[in-house]
């Protein structure tokens, strides 16, 4: 037997769903060009059993996302190669975003070794995996987290322990794999997300395994989107007061529906700064043209006016909704006149008052 199994590691935030909905949606079309995305051990478009059997056989728990088979992982990896073997099809892929996690713990890649030496004669086995620039990365998981309703700390702390390492050490995550299969075997290339081109992603994958997309599997949906990270840590901090669910959401719409409304207001953001830039700086200029200016020009070309950064300017709007929502809780309170309420909303507008002030923050 002359065959290849491809597994698709596919790191988180890479653009994995939407290339294992696209293989689910199009398995006539890639059986045609000798792939098999196989309904063996497959769950939602992915074949995670093939790792989460690993973990849950070393006692991870974390992250598991309620898989509880308890068939062992040499049974379901078993499965696999006899599937393969009895397959008319020359490559078989199989995708999971928890292949990535084998970095993450020894024992499974130990384990993952044993099972790898037990693959039939002739099959060869490669992998594919997508990296994209560590900082954007950890944003972008830490969103994910926070969109999959789970209780995490603030990205400095996550980074302690609630972050793998994998998601930032990308030898760790990557380095084991090319122990396994050789580092010839392990096809490292980069993610980038072209919302012209919603496709580039795909064209790219498949083409990776041999498969030239046509017109007619064109990708014009994205699959995972990302939660707005203006209101992401607003949702992680109710989120860890759990509130329901229900609140929860009802909140994030009202604060995506305030920041729609904001987007509207603004046509050219910080438009105004480059011009601002260049006339302070030629009047500094002119100045040192005066027989009598005694100024520090020096220090002020230095500091010219600088645009307020993206993560002050979603930080104030965040705090302009929260307010707002406020504000609306105030006037309710007023017309209801509860007993009692109107004391305890002036204690709540002192302290911050206070903490605008520059006292300890409440939360």
């Amino acid at each position: 037997m002359t065959k290849t199994l491809i597994l698709h590691i596919g790191h988180y935030k890479t653009g994995t769903t939407a290339l294992q909905v696209f293989a689910v949606e199009n398995r006539r079309f890639l059986a045609e060009h000798g792939v098999d995305y196989p309904k063996v051990w497959h769950n939602r478009a992915k074949h995670s059993a093939l790792l989460f059997s690993i973990l849950r056989q070393i006692g991870v728990t974390k992250l598991m996302h309620g898989y509880a088979n308890t068939v062992s992982p040499h049974k379901v990896w078993g499965d696999m190669f006899k599937h393969i073997e009895s397959s008319p099809y020359p490559v078989t892929l199989v995708s999971s975003e928890e292949f990535m996690r084998i970095g993450q713990f020894p024992a499974a890649q130990a384990l993952l070794g044993e099972i790898l030496a037990t693959r039939p004669a002739g099959l060869t086995v490669r992998a594919v995996v997508y990296l994209r620039d560590p900082a954007s990365h950890l944003r972008s998981w830490y969103n994910q987290l926070i969109k999959m309703n789970r209780h995490v700390a603030d990205l400095n702390t996550a980074l302690n322990g609630d972050i793998e390492d994998i998601h930032f050490d990308y030898r760790r995550a990557v380095a084991p794999w090319c122990r396994l299969l050789g580092a010839e075997n392990v096809d490292v290339r980069p993610y980038s997300f072209d919302r012209n081109n919603p496709a580039a992603l795909h064209d790219d994958f498949f083409g990776s395994v041999g498969v030239t997309l046509t017109d007619a599997t064109r990708v014009v949906k994205e699959q995972n989107p990302r939660l707005d990270d203006r209101v992401s840590e607003l949702v992680r901090l109710m989120q860890n007061l759990d509130l329901p669910q229900g609140t929860i959401g009802a909140i994030r719409r009202q604060a995506l529906a305030y920041m729609a409304a904001q987007d509207e207001q603004v046509v050219t953001p910080g438009s105004g700064v480059p011009s601002a830039r260049a006339r302070a700086a030629s009047s500094i200029d002119w100045l040192k043209t005066l027989p009598n200016c005694n100024l520090p020009l020096d220090r002020f070309a230095e500091n010219l006016p600088e645009p307020m950064s993206q993560e002050e300017i979603n930080r104030n709007l965040l705090l302009g909704f929260v307010f707002s929502e406020f504000i609306q809780l105030r006037k309710k309170v007023n017309k209801a006149d509860l007993t009692g309420m109107h004391e305890r909303l002036s204690r709540l507008e002192a302290a911050l008052g206070q903490t605008a002030q520059g006292r300890p923050p409440l939360f």
